[in-house]
C-alpha cells in the first residue's frame, strides 16, 4: 500500500489524530450542525434537561437562545428565535450565522428568507452554498462558491469532490493477478457500512444475522466495513478487528483518512485491495449505498472476482423525505439513483428486501434474472417461544395489570412515532390503564418527548432509549399491540422494516400503515392490521377495538408468527443466499 496516500494501517494514536482531525474539518464546514450531531451522539437525557433549563438562566437567558434550542431538537424554538433577529438578517455575518442555525434544524424556507434578506458577501455566500448542497442542488452551490472567489476552501474541495463522485468518477484498484482458485469451499468477504457491536440498528442486525446463518451452512464468511470506521462515529480506540459470536468484523483504519468522497472511496478501495490479498475470498457481497460498491466492483474486476449487491434501501429517498418535495427533482438525487442502478447492474447477482424494490430495481434497467429477493427475517431469539406478556413485563419492571401498545424502531420522522404519541392523548381518559412505550433512539427522540408533554401523557409514555437485543424480545413480548405508523413516503411505500417481522414472530398483532412494502409482510386482518397513514381517529379506533377483543389480537398474533417462521427466518434466508454464491 502506498504510504503517501495514508493507506497503511493506523495506531491507536493515528486514530485519535484523524479522529481530532475529522473534528476540525467538521468545525471548519459547519460547526452548528457539528454540535448538534455531537449532543445526539454523546448527550443523556439528564444533560439535554440542563441544557433546557440554560435558557431561563439570569446570566444565560436570551444570549444563547438559538444555540440551546437547536441542541434541544426544538424545532418550534429554533424558528421563534430566528424570527425574533429578523432586525439583524439585514448584516451578512449575523445573517449567515442564523442561516446556519436554520440549515442545522432543517428551516429550510427560513434559511432561504434570511439569506435573501441580507447583502451577498462571502461569509454568506457559504451559507447559502450549504443551503443548496443541503437541498442537492450540486452545480448552485459550486458555482456560487467560485464566483466568491471561494476557490480553494475545504467546503468548495469536498462539494466537487462529491460532484464527481455522483457524476461518473470510478476508483482504481491495486493491479495485481490473483494468485488463488475460487473453485472448493465458498469464501465470502461481506463489505458493510456499519456493524455491531458499535452501530446497533436494524441494518445491522440484519448483517450480522445474515453472516451467523451462512456460517451455520458452512459458508467461511468475514466482514469489513468502510474505511474510517468506527473512529468515524467516534469509537476512537476500536481494534482493527472486532469478534462478534465468532464473526470477524475487520476495519479499515488509515494512518492518515482522506475526508472528501473520492478521496475516501479511493482509500476504501485500496485497503480493500489488500485485504482481498490477505483473505483469499471466493465471492464479494456488497450492501448499499453505491459508494460501497463503487470500491467493491473495482477491486472484483482487478482481482477477476464475481461480487454480488445487495440493495437494502432507497437511501435517495431516504435523503429527500427530510427535505422540500422539490429535493426528490434535485440534481442530487438523481444522480444519486443514476449511479445506483449503473452500480447494481454491473453486478453479478443483485438481492433485495422485497418485491417493491425489486420491481424498482428492474424499471431502473438491471436485468430481472440477477434480482433475487432476500426478505428481512428473524432467528434466535425470536424464533424461540416468545415469554408470556406478564413475564415479560416482570422482567422489564412493568406492571403485569396494566396495557401496553407501542414500538420497537429507530426514532426518525419517516417513522410517524408521533401518531402514536396522538392516538395516546386521545385515548388517555377513556383508557386510564393505557400506556405506550418507544423502544429504541434516533434524532426524533426528543420531539417525540415534547410532544408528550406537551399533550399531557408525558408519564404514560415509556422512552426506554436503545436497549439490548435480548431486552428488545421481551419489550416485544411485553406489548398488546405492535404499532408501525410509517408516513407515506417514496422510502416507506417501497422498504420493509426488520422490527414488524420480530413482533409478528413475538405473536403480538401488529398495526401498521398501509403501504405496498408493508402490505407485503402483512395480510390485513389476518396476521395484522393496515391503515391509513397518519389518521390518528382510525388508528385510535382501532387500537380501541383491538384491546376489547383479546382472541382476536391472539387470532392475528398467531398467524403472523406461523407466517413468518415459514419463510421469514435467517436459516431460510441462508438458503437462498447459498444457492447464489454457489454460482
Amino acid at each position: 500500500m502506498n504510504p503517501k496516500m495514508g493507506y497503511f494501517p493506523g495506531s491507536k494514536a493515528q486514530n485519535m489524530r484523524n479522529v481530532f482531525r475529522l473534528m476540525g474539518e467538521n468545525l471548519i464546514d459547519d460547526p452548528q450542525y457539528f454540535c448538534l450531531q455531537a449532543v445526539r451522539k454523546f448527550a443523556k437525557r439528564p444533560q439535554l434537561k440542563r441544557l433546557e433549563k440554560l435558557r431561563s438562566a439570569p446570566l444565560v437567558s436570551g444570549k444563547f437562545d438559538g444555540l440551546v434550542a437547536l441542541l434541544s431538537e426544538d424545532r418550534t424554538a429554533v424558528a421563534q428565535y430566528l424570527a425574533s433577529q429578523k432586525k439583524q438578517w439585514n448584516r451578512p455575518s449575523k445573517a449567515a450565522r442564523l442561516a446556519d442555525t436554520a440549515i442545522a434544524a432543517q428551516l429550510w424556507d427560513l434559511a432561504a428568507e434570511i439569506l435573501d434578506s441580507s447583502p451577498v458577501t462571502k461569509t454568506t455566500a457559504k451559507s447559502k452554498a450549504r443551503l443548496e448542497f443541503s437541498l442537492g442542488n450540486l452545480d448552485e452551490a459550486i458555482n456560487l462558491l467560485s464566483s466568491m472567489g471561494n476557490s480553494k476552501s475545504r467546503q468548495l474541495k469536498h462539494y466537487r469532490s462529491e460532484l464527481r463522485v455522483l457524476e461518473s468518477w470510478n476508483p482504481v484498484a491495486n493491479s495485481k493477478k490473483r494468485e488463488w482458485e475460487l473453485n472448493g469451499s465458498t469464501r465470502v468477504l461481506y463489505i458493510a457500512t456499519n456493524s455491531l457491536p458499535f452501530t446497533a440498528s436494524g441494518y445491522t442486525q440484519r448483517t450480522h444475522s445474515l453472516l451467523l446463518a451462512l456460517r451455520d451452512e458452512d459458508i467461511e464468511v468475514q466482514a469489513v466495513t468502510r474505511v474510517g470506521y468506527p473512529i468515524s462515529i467516534g469509537h476512537a480506540l476500536a481494534e482493527s478487528t472486532s469478534i462478534v459470536d465468532g464473526i470477524s468484523y475487520h476495519r479499515l483504519l488509515p494512518a492518515h483518512m482522506q475526508f472528501d468522497a473520492a478521496g475516501r472511496i479511493q482509500q476504501q478501495t485500496q485497503m480493500l485491495s489488500a485485504l482481498v490479498e490477505q483473505l483469499k475470498p471466493t465471492v464479494l457481497h456488497t450492501t448499499t449505498d453505491f459508494t460501497n460498491a463503487l470500491a467493491v466492483r473495482a477491486v472484483a474486476r482487478s482481482y477477476n472476482l464475481p461480487w454480488v449487491y445487495e440493495v437494502r434501501g432507497q437511501l435517495a429517498d431516504t435523503w429527500a423525505s427530510t427535505r422540500p418535495a422539490s429535493a426528490s427533482g434535485s440534481q442530487r438525487y438523481r444522480l444519486f439513483q443514476a449511479r445506483e442502478a449503473e452500480l447494481a447492474a454491473s453486478a453479478n447477482e443483485v438481492l433485495t428486501l422485497g418485491q417493491a424494490m425489486r420491481d424498482n430495481l428492474e424499471h431502473s434497467g438491471v436485468s430481472p434474472e440477477k434480482i433475487t429477493v432476500i426478505p428481512n427475517g428473524v432467528g434466535h431469539p425470536f424464533v424461540d417461544e416468545p415469554l408470556s406478556a406478564v413475564d415479560a413485563r416482570t422482567a422489564l419492571g412493568l406492571d403485569p395489570h396494566a396495557v401496553y401498545f407501542g414500538t420497537v424502531s429507530s426514532l426518525v420522522a419517516y417513522e410517524g412515532l408521533d401518531t402514536l404519541v396522538r392516538v395516546m392523548a386521545m385515548l388517555a381518559n377513556s383508557r386510564p390503564d393505557l400506556y405506550l412505550v418507544i423502544v429504541g433512539d434516533g434524532v426524533e427522540r426528543e420531539v417525540l418527548m415534547r410532544l408528550a408533554r406537551e399533550l399531557g401523557v408525558g408519564e404514560r409514555c415509556i422512552f426506554t432509549g436503545r436497549v439490548s437485543r435480548q431486552q428488545a424480545a421481551k419489550y416485544h413480548a411485553a406489548l398488546d399491540v405492535f404499532a408501525v405508523p410509517r408516513r407515506d413516503l417514496s422510502v416507506t411505500r417501497d422498504v420493509t422494516p426488520l422490527k414488524p417481522v420480530e413482533a409478528m414472530a413475538s405473536a403480538i398483532p401488529v398495526m401498521a400503515s398501509k403501504l405496498p412494502a408493508l402490505e407485503e409482510l402483512i395480510r390485513d386482518g389476518v396476521d395484522g392490521v393496515l391503515l391509513p397513514p397518519g389518521d390518528v381517529i382510525a388508528w385510535s379506533e382501532t387500537l380501541e377495538k383491538l384491546l376489547v377483543d383479546p382472541t382476536f389480537r391472539q387470532q392475528l398474533g398467531q398467524s403472523g408468527r406461523k407466517k413468518v417462521l415459514s419463510d421469514r427466518t435467517w436459516a431460510v434466508c441462508s438458503h437462498k443466499l447459498k444457492r447464489i454464491y454457489s454460482r
